[in-house]
């Protein structure tokens, strides 16, 4: 390729909109687009840069072991850190063999620029190799390769999920099934134990499946989520979590988890101030928070702005898809939640009872979910903190709890073990609390700051305690 006029990273981009930046402006303003914009085709060629080199994979995607969806992850971007931190233990030369493959002359790629950059999103680059990364990889790998020789299995099947984690997901969803019945006749007990149940399955399965950990078929991982309506449309979540957040950890011009809704709730040092912000600091806001936050937000209000923008939270590019392909997310999406919302007006015999089991219980779901995951990022000592080396940058951006704990380990979805799983995201969570003294000890080693909280309730507190001093409208210490 190479020759002038031939295809860009992306074909045809929807319309560019001015992004607002954090900490610029407060509120941003939604504009609604004709969905005749939005029509253009996903580029023919997967072109992704890796390490300030371009590469064409184009004809690799259908080779590619974990699969297309993985690989088009990268497609138009800058992958180098998705592309470091899903090959952990892939040996180097063959990795770097492959992408020599398919590199493209320097002189034929002058033309190209990365979604990041067609949007103005500013870049972030972390400095490779890692010292402490190789050791961190180096000690990890031969504990899989020790639990590959013992189960008799390869070296990658050896890092998903174990047939005992299988049956806690069996056990799990079976829990789940049963509440179906009395929850869909309107039975006051199942209230709360569906969407509790709905929790632990979802968490022990959805998380693990989008990264790629959950099965070695990549096709199982592709599937599962779709068949789980409660967090979020996979599409959107690859890009809010995969591609944005734990590639940039609470780095605020990338990381789109500290930018949710940022005119209602501050999470970061770069967002500016407004006066909602002061209410944050309230107990009582923060479950309102923590309530509407999956259905009305992530479900919901995330993803048709990111379809209206082009843009998850104003600094993950979204993937260029045809105006078909959006049709039918927008139909799935509309068809998930009208499903959960409506069915209860169908069944129940009162309009009170009607509006308790269209609403209830997922909020209740949302505060699960939120307990879960802001507990493990947004804290005092993590939230503003950065390294250049990406595998420290991991560590002291993030915080375990309950570790040991098997009953945080199970209710998270071991989410508790936040810190290895960010260090090894496709690696499945039943195998993170053999790797947490690895990690634990190489930290102490190399002097990185890897840190703990007791169990559920030191990690909330500490949660609150970030809150309110971003609630302050005087500039944020930390």
């Amino acid at each position: 390729m190479g020759a002038e006029g031939e295809e860009s990273v992306v074909a045809s981009e929807g319309p560019r909109r001015i992004h607002i930046k954090p900490g610029v402006v407060g509120r941003p303003e939604f504009v609604l687009q004709p969905l005749s914009l939005f029509t253009a085709s996903k580029p023919a060629k997967l072109l992704t840069k890796i390490h300030d080199k371009w590469y064409d994979l184009t004809e690799f995607e259908r080779h590619h072991p974990g699969g297309p969806v993985a690989l088009g992850l990268a497609r138009g971007r800058d992958a180098t850190v998705m592309f470091e931190s899903h090959h952990p233990f892939t040996n180097r030369k063959i990795l770097d063999a492959i992408l020599a493959k398919y590199e493209i002359d320097a002189s034929d790629c002058k033309h190209l620029e990365t979604l990041e950059q067609q949007h103005g999103i500013p870049e972030h680059s972390f400095e490779w190799p890692s010292a402490f990364g190789e050791a961190l990889k180096f000690q990890v790998k031969e504990y899989f390769e020790g639990e590959a020789k013992r189960r008799n299995v390869s070296l990658r099947e050896a890092t998903k999920a174990t047939p005992a984690r299988w049956t806690e997901i069996a056990i799990l969803g079976a829990m789940f099934l049963s509440t179906f019945p009395g929850f869909f006749r309107g039975d006051w007990r199942f209230l709360f134990l569906f969407p509790l149940t709905a929790w632990l399955v979802g968490v022990n399965t959805f998380h693990d499946a989008t990264h790629f950990a959950l099965t070695n078929n990549w096709r199982w991982n592709a599937l599962i989520p779709y068949v789980y309506p409660f967090f979020s449309s996979p599409f959107v979540w690859y890009h809010q979590h995969n591609i944005g957040h734990h590639s940039y950890p609470n780095i605020g011009t990338r990381d789109p988890d500290v930018l949710h809704h940022y005119w209602m709730k501050r999470e970061h040092k770069d967002v500016k101030w407004l006066p909602e912000h002061k209410y944050q600091s309230k107990w009582w806001y923060i479950i309102f928070w923590w309530s509407v936050a999956v259905e009305f937000g992530l479900t919901t209000m995330e993803d048709l702005w990111m379809l209206q923008s082009n843009l998850y939270n104003e600094v993950v590019p979204m993937m260029s898809i045809s105006g078909v392909r959006r049709i039918v997310h927008i139909l799935g999406r509309v068809i998930t939640i009208t499903f959960i919302h409506v069915w209860p007006f169908v069944w129940c015999d009162s309009w009170v009872k009607a509006a308790t089991f269209s609403i209830v219980p997922y909020l209740f779901f949302s505060i699960l979910f939120m307990m879960n995951t802001q507990i493990n990022h947004l804290l005092p000592h993590t939230a503003h903190v950065e390294d250049k080396d990406w595998y420290k940058h991991q560590v002291i951006t993030a915080q375990d709890f309950g570790v040991g704990s098997k009953f945080c380990h199970l209710f998270s979805g071991g989410l508790n073990y936040q810190v290895i799983h960010h260090l090894f995201p496709t690696v499945n969570h039943c195998h993170l609390p053999q790797l947490q003294p690895i990690v634990a000890r190489l930290c102490e080693k190399y002097d990185v700051g890897y840190t703990t909280a007791k169990g559920y309730v030191d990690a909330i507190v500490l949660y609150h305690q970030h809150s309110v001093s971003l609630a302050k409208k005087v500039e944020y210490v930390e």
